[in-house]
């Protein structure tokens, strides 16, 4: 993947500069943020405020999105350049997209940062219990217990998931939107480990809210959970010997590259027309993705 080192120099989530130059569309000093128990190290948190990455993350996942929002909030969106996605979240294609998205993420990073690779490599497994010392909860609520069964699934039946996609979509989102109902929700109840992992270790009062797509890639805890997920989907493909060749995998690994490294305009998220900040709407869309 040659264009691992390239691919990410264009694209996703704020965190540092001062006043116009944050593109988290905050103007907190990067010294600020650094100084988060949970906040990333300060070279990573450069490389993501220099290359707009809180910017194209937002813009992944609202395009993503477009049919659960209502007028206002795709307005606000148009007027970043923004338009709906082909595929949209939940639906055929999306579970390999956002599979593949993640992993030249975590690739590119690594290869920028190899200092901080560690930080990269995931959970051994979710933390289910609130009171755990490193990554406890803010929900402060039992662990779901269909998403037990799903972090079990992930860990001890792999075999399970036919391809690439279905183990994608299984862990993203609960997600199933059709023409008529951009809502529809799966029937499994296990699905959306991740989208519910978002929401129980989110914080509205950090800088670097874990469940806020503008900000959360300079939280440890999005890399811990995202390294994780890499981890199962690593495993997931040497278990079925799948080849990095495949044609579907290549397209998916080259459409992540392509959307990544498009030209993105520097400064605040909302700083196209009127100088608007991202609504909470489109912000907390995790909230909205966790039934």
């Amino acid at each position: 993947m040659k264009r691992f080192a390239m691919l990410l120099g264009v694209a996703l989530v704020a965190c540092g500069g001062s006043g116009s130059d944050d593109s988290t569309g905050n103007d907190d000093d990067m010294e600020v943020i650094a100084a988060d128990p949970l906040a990333m190290p300060k070279p990573v948190l450069q490389f993501l405020s220099q290359n707009n990455w809180g910017k194209h993350h937002l813009e992944w996942h609202t395009i993503r999105n477009w049919d659960r929002f209502g007028p206002a909030d795709q307005a606000w969106a148009k007027k970043q350049g923004w338009a709906r996605a082909d595929v949209q979240e939940g639906t055929k294609g999306n579970g390999l997209e956002f599979l593949a998205m993640h992993r030249v993420m975590i690739r590119t990073l690594v290869a920028k940062n190899p200092a901080s690779a560690d930080l990269f490599k995931g959970w051994e497994k979710p933390p289910t219990d609130c009171s755990d010392k490193n990554d406890p909860c803010t929900e402060h609520a039992a662990f779901d217990a269909n998403r037990l069964k799903a972090i079990d699934k992930l860990t001890n039946h792999l075999a399970d998931f036919k391809d690439d996609d279905e183990l994608g979509l299984y862990l993203e989102t609960s997600s199933r939107p059709t023409s008529r109902d951009p809502n529809g929700r799966s029937t499994d109840k296990s699905t959306g480990l991740h989208n519910y992992l978002h929401v129980r270790f989110a914080d509205e009062k950090s800088k670097i809210d874990i469940g806020d797509p503008s900000v959360n890639l300079q939280n440890k805890r999005f890399w811990r959970l995202h390294g994780w997920i890499e981890s199962r989907w690593t495993a997931f493909r040497a278990l079925k010997k799948l080849s990095d060749k495949d044609p579907k995998y290549q397209a998916a690994i080259d459409k992540a590259d392509k959307m990544l490294n498009h030209p993105i305009a520097k400064g605040p998220i909302g700083g196209g027309q009127d100088n608007e900040p991202p609504p909470d709407s489109l912000r907390k869309f995790f909230e909205k993705n966790n039934d």
